[in-house]
């Protein structure tokens, strides 16, 4: 990666709808050299494809709720299950397979504490490898979703 490609990512993670024109502009650059340095980020998986930012609370999911688990290590089919219910699970916005006390941290966006209820009773509760859980309800995101930094090189 140059120092192009570090200028093209610190713009994009600001604003992926930007035009190829306005971006090159941006760059110093003409907009075939970024279509083709663009497309040629999203080929190495530096870049995966555009989209938008919904704001969950504008579309009836605005309590965010940070859900950690202990699971028993049973089978590996056991926990295999485990992972594709929660991938799929619309209320699951990220999950994580972590270190520490925990094993897994699960991001959700509901509308209701009934609807974190009924996942916890869908998803949770009764699940074979179940040993403990922890819920942390947001009260106000400090930071979330912000831009990674592309550094120079050493």
């Amino acid at each position: 990666m140059d120092a192009l490609d570090r200028r093209i990512l610190r713009i994009v993670q600001q604003d992926c709808s930007m035009s190829a024109e306005a971006l090159a502009e941006r760059c110093g650059t003409t907009e075939s050299t970024v279509r083709r340095r663009i497309k040629a980020l999203t080929k190495a998986g530096v870049l995966s494809p555009p989209t938008m930012k919904v704001l969950p609370e504008r579309v009836g999911r605005g309590l965010s709720i940070i859900l950690s688990i202990r699971l028993e290590r049973e089978t590996p089919a056991q926990l295999e299950a485990f992972r594709r219910a929660i991938a799929s699970h619309p209320d699951v916005s990220s999950c994580y397979f972590v270190t520490g006390t925990w094993d897994y941290v699960i991001i959700l966006n509901v509308g209701t504490m009934e609807d974190y209820d009924r996942f916890l009773r869908e998803m949770i509760v009764g699940q074979p490898v179940m040993v403990a859980t922890d819920t942390h309800v947001v009260i106000q995101a400090i930071k979330a979703g912000a831009p990674l930094p592309i550094d120079e090189p050493a």
